[in-house]
């Protein structure tokens, strides 16, 4: 383990010996920075595996602050994503439909495809088509309805993104607390 001059598992301590609002604002300002590079590490981790844009991701992201001490939560929100995010692709293929009388005749159709993960090749859309920008599909009922991919909150949840983010906090908030200290010391003992 890295032992660092100021020691965050050591505040009560650290607030006897130096200014009460020295530590609480390295504090404030450490948990800050430890937050982002969570959100970085998180986002790069998804994007390497689902074929996303950042501002996707980080637009679907609220930090929760819990109490005014250490404690911070990055809550990913939303519902499922529609497929049309993952990059549609139309094709023209010969198909042998039905008419309503019941005879079968050949025709051609959209075929469309999506890549929903970067590890796995275009997927084919059974029975969809694509129209005004979306991926749509017949209900049971017949009526056309959007057809949706995994959430973002799903993409997050994998165990190694949370692992990884988990060990980045404990790596980058001591650290920079520490370091925060000695900046803070410095200038209180300029001023």
């Amino acid at each position: 383990m890295i032992k660092y001059e100021h020691d965050i598992n050591r505040l009560n301590s650290l607030k006897k010996r130096f200014n009460d609002g020295v530590v609480e604002k390295a504090l404030r300002q450490s948990v800050a920075t430890a937050t982002s590079r969570v959100r970085t590490y998180i986002s790069r981790e998804v994007r390497g595996v689902y074929p996303l844009r950042a501002k996707d991701l980080n637009g679907k992201v609220q930090i929760r602050k819990y109490r005014q001490m250490a404690t911070r939560a990055l809550v990913y929100i939303g519902g499922r994503l529609p497929l049309s995010t993952f990059k549609p692709s139309t094709r023209k293929v010969s198909v042998t439909a039905t008419s309503v009388r019941g005879r079968q005749f050949k025709t051609s159709r959209r075929r469309v495809s999506v890549r929903v993960r970067k590890d796995k090749g275009r997927q084919v859309v059974r029975g969809g088509w694509y129209a005004k920008g979306e991926i749509m599909r017949r209900a049971k009922d017949g009526s056309p309805r959007i057809q949706y991919g995994p959430s973002i909150p799903g993409m997050v949840a994998h165990e190694s993104v949370i692992t990884g983010a988990t060990d980045v906090a404990r790596d980058v908030l001591p650290r920079e607390f520490s370091r925060r200290m000695e900046v803070l010391l410095e200038e209180e003992g300029k001023g």
